[in-house]
């Protein structure tokens, strides 16, 4: 960059920032609003909301202060629900020639066998089975643990 063309860039900036500042100082910027009670009472009408004075507040909060605990809170009724037996999804994995290990893990989660892919794929990396994965079809369910599927999907 020669010496001249430093010079007109330097100018050009000196220009803008003029230029803006004039802007700046002589733009109207008495727009504030005012704020009136009409304002104020026509804003919580559009929201549905309820303004009361200090005075309404504290005799509110210490009424709510006095009622105990035990009295504002519902009796229990619900009964106790007996624990369900848990749904065992089944599905056949067909794993191909080129799936990475983490589509594999994608695969299981989909099928509600595994319940976090990530983990599955941790495990895997962690046990050093990440490249053994078999590209056949494996038979899974949602009862095998991390160990027996890591089995499955990686004998042949």
């Amino acid at each position: 960059m020669t010496s001249k063309n430093l010079r007109g860039f330097s100018a050009g900036i000196i220009l803008s920032t003029g230029i803006l500042a004039g802007i700046y100082y002589t733009a109207d910027t008495d727009t504030e609003s005012v704020l009136t009670d009409e304002s104020v009472s026509q804003y919580l009408s559009e929201k549905g909301e309820l303004a009361i004075s200090k005075e309404e507040y504290n005799t509110l909060k210490t009424q709510t202060a006095a009622v105990p605990a035990t009295a504002t809170e519902k009796p229990k009724t619900e009964p106790v629900k007996e624990k369900e037996e848990e749904k065992v999804f089944q599905m056949t994995l067909t794993i191909t020639q080129g799936m990475s290990t983490g589509e594999v893990c994608d695969l299981l989660k989909k099928g509600n066998i595994i319940k976090d892919s990530g983990e599955f794929l941790k495990f895997l990396r962690s046990n050093n089975l990440e490249g053994a994965v078999r590209a056949e079809s494996h038979q899974v369910n949602s009862k095998m643990s991390f160990e027996e599927i890591a089995e499955e999907i990686t004998s042949s």
